[in-house]
């Protein structure tokens, strides 16, 4: 039987090179052989990281262990059993023949999770088509529980947990990265308990109440989520989508990012840059979505439509001239004093609010 060692992708900084060394040599230790662990790269319905990738995010393992990326694709994925809700879970077939699995994750406030981190990797990360087409609609994600930060009540995190139980997880270790995504602290241990505490500590530093209602939102991002628009746009419902929004109506999100992918290049990436290239209005594309329902990446189309109602979105990139005039619904800046100026033309005064990490620091409204 396999030893599963099931981590992120690499638009999530979880330090592999720190983290797994230890981790195989406490396995060793217990009588596992290297030839008997296999590591697993949750990628869900993303692009296979690129061998160089792979390289630099697990150094030295990479060479000594045998290292796989999910392909979600159905010859790849075994029928795992359905949740009580009737949500099919397939998944990474390796997994079937797996005696053991660990989960590394990184803790971060997540859209439909509530937190990142966890059984997420294996269930969602390692998922087949159906399962992430089911979990990723309409039902779930118009729900009250399913939003930044939330756990309980929460139908996404439910699923998880869920799914979770059908499978030999017997280990899991979380990550907390700071603002400036370097190392803070790790949670390891039996899985439940272990992904509790890391979010009990997470709530304490990751969400900021501020008083003011900005005019402009203008957004830094950890480079691992600026390569694409896809990545890059979760800042926009990071703002809009907490408990209480600290955005105004008719408000200015601008997020600053490379963009040198620029869609993306996976599945799921794809199929948001068909929708958001056929957007006729975001009122459209909601009730159009809601009436029939969406496919995973179309589900971020739907969300950014969902922001559109609450603000003006748009990036700040050096690249900002590739993407303008592409039938976009997006502004496009190639830096800050161009976003200013445009800003300055459009209403005679507001307040800028600069956000560090739009990822790791939730703003949420205060009562005063």
């Amino acid at each position: 039987m396999k030893t599963v060692i099931a981590v992120p992708d690499f638009t999530r900084e979880a330090h592999l090179k720190e983290v797994l060394p230890p981790l195989i040599s406490r396995l060793k230790r217990q009588g596992v052989c290297e030839k008997d662990i296999e590591i697993i790269i949750g990628t869900g319905l993303h692009r296979p990281p690129m061998q160089k990738e792979i390289s630099s995010n697990l150094g030295a393992i990479s060479k000594k262990i045998k290292i796989s990326s999910h392909n979600y694709a159905r010859n790849n994925v075994s029928y795992f059993g359905k949740t009580k809700k009737g949500i099919p879970v397939y998944l990474n077939k390796k997994l079937k023949r797996a005696g053991a699995i660990i989960t590394v994750g990184v803790v971060e406030p997540h859209l439909y999770a509530g937190y990142s981190g966890g059984a997420k990797v294996v269930v969602i990360g390692l998922a087949g088509e159906k399962t992430i087409n089911s979990t990723h609609h309409p039902r779930f994600m118009d729900h009250p529980g399913t939003r930044i930060c939330s756990i309980k009540n929460n139908p996404f995190r439910g699923f998880i947990e869920e799914a979770a139980n059908l499978l030999p997880i017997s280990y899991s270790i979380n990550i907390i990265n700071d603002k400036d995504g370097k190392l803070f602290r790790i949670f390891e241990g039996k899985p439940g308990p272990c992904f509790k505490n890391a979010v009990r500590y997470s709530k304490k530093i990751f969400e900021k109440k501020i008083k003011i209602r900005p005019d402009v939102i203008i957004c830094d991002i950890p480079g691992s989520k600026a390569v694409n628009i896809y990545q890059a746009s979760r800042a926009f419902n990071y703002l809009v989508n907490t408990r209480k929004s600290a955005v105004k109506k008719g408000s200015l999100i601008l997020v600053k990012a490379d963009l040198k992918e620029g869609f993306g290049k996976g599945l799921g990436e794809k199929r948001f840059m068909q929708k958001m290239l056929q957007m006729k209005t975001p009122e459209n594309l909601i009730s159009e979505i809601k009436k029939g329902g969406c496919l995973a990446g179309e589900h971020r189309a739907y969300m950014v439509a969902k922001a559109m109602l609450k603000a003006r979105l748009g990036f700040i990139s050096k690249r900002a001239h590739l993407y303008k005039n592409k039938g976009l619904p997006f502004l496009f800046f190639k830096d800050t004093a161009e976003a200013k100026r445009f800003f300055k033309r459009n209403a005679n005064k507001g307040k800028f609010y600069y956000l560090r990490n739009a990822f790791e620091t939730i703003l949420v409204r205060s009562r005063s």
